[in-house]
């Protein structure tokens, strides 16, 4: 788009999120119905500075005020961390794609057009990951673009309009008998104040969790980051008999009135005392007292068999689709993309 003078638009593409102050950012966030905090000014300096990731975040002018904006970052592509190529992705970790206030017949399909000029060589795909239904309304936009749904993520929302007795009752036999059991032993769970402490014990439990797992951290970093949005966090950890065992991080999304469920830490060793049961309802518990609308449960695979879908879903959410969108940008892309789909049906041959 650059510059134009009829109609007083201007796109830029931004290198850093520091190139706008967060007023003039977070300005279209609040003005959008779609906006979250994870298109928000703090969360993005948050994965810029402590994910290293690189931003090619667009924003619209219109006679000098924001009107539109598009998060985006340079990653490495999904399952070949070690490779040279690169996708450029809205948002992750989180959720992104774009936001308009106006003109957005204009703005949206500039855009997506000035999004493909950044998707050459070894950057192989652009993909749209929105947290919000109401982006289904692009749809058709998207795909005219030549962008394609995927549907490989899902997440399990529970509504907190209703009682909480409500709630239990749609849980799982299980999850409702782990609530039971681990208020008659001895764990104990609190909200504790986000600070540089609090977050680095949890963190430690953290990585040893995923270590254990053998599945990747964050870096530490990331949520020292993390203290910049402190008031947008939700901390709650767990004792037993007063000795340390972890909790749960949650991302406070004021925008769409939702406890977003992001990171769980619960060593092995205290399963047996159903901390993290009480964790979870800890926080539905939280978030009904608080106003919030929906608590969601986080990204999982879309997959009956497996473990950690069959744990959320014992909660008695309600399943939604993660809505994501990939557009290749070159011919090692269609390599990658058959690749994944021969993969992919491998894996469920074998389930």
């Amino acid at each position: 788009m650059g510059t134009d003078e009829q109609s007083n638009h201007e796109l830029r593409v931004l290198e850093s999120i520091s190139e706008v102050s967060p007023d003039r950012w977070n300005a279209v966030v609040d003005q959008s119905s779609r906006g979250s905090v994870f298109h928000r000014h703090e969360w993005l300096e948050a994965v810029e500075n402590g994910l290293g990731h690189a931003p090619r975040h667009l924003l619209v002018e219109k006679d000098g005020n924001p009107i539109s904006l598009f998060p985006n970052f340079l990653e490495p592509v999904e399952g070949l961390d070690r490779s040279p190529l690169r996708r450029l992705v809205s948002v992750e970790p989180g959720f992104g794609g774009p936001l308009a206030t106006t003109d957005t017949d204009t703005v949206l399909p500039a855009m997506l057009e000035t999004v493909a000029d950044y998707c050459t060589g070894r950057t192989v795909v652009h993909e749209i990951r929105a947290l919000d239904t109401g982006y289904l309304r692009y749809n058709t936009l998207f795909q005219s673009h030549g962008y394609e749904p995927n549907r490989r993520r899902c997440r399990f929302l529970l509504h907190l309009s209703r009682p909480y007795e409500d709630i239990l009752s749609r849980m799982s036999r299980s999850r409702r008998k782990g609530i039971d059991r681990g208020r008659e032993g001895d764990a104990e769970v609190i909200e504790e104040a986000v600070t540089s402490e609090a977050l680095e014990r949890f963190y430690r439990t953290y990585a040893q969790v995923m270590d254990d797992l053998g599945v990747s951290a964050f870096p530490r970093e990331f949520f020292e980051s993390l203290l910049g949005m402190a008031d947008r966090l939700l901390l709650v950890t767990a004792r037993v008999d007063g000795e340390y065992a972890g909790g749960l991080l949650e991302i406070l999304d004021d925008e769409q009135s939702s406890v977003h469920g992001y990171v769980a830490a619960v060593p092995r060793e205290f399963f047996d005392h159903h901390v993290s049961e009480l964790l979870y309802d800890y926080v539905v518990r939280w978030g009904i007292d608080n106003g919030y609308d929906t608590y969601d449960l986080g990204t999982t695979k879309p997959d009956y068999e497996n473990g950690l879908f069959r744990y959320k879903e014992g909660f008695g959410g309600q399943l939604v689709p993660t809505l994501v969108w990939e557009r290749g940008g070159n011919s090692l892309w269609d390599v990658l993309h058959r690749g994944r789909s021969l993969y992919l049906k491998h894996v469920s041959s074998e389930s």
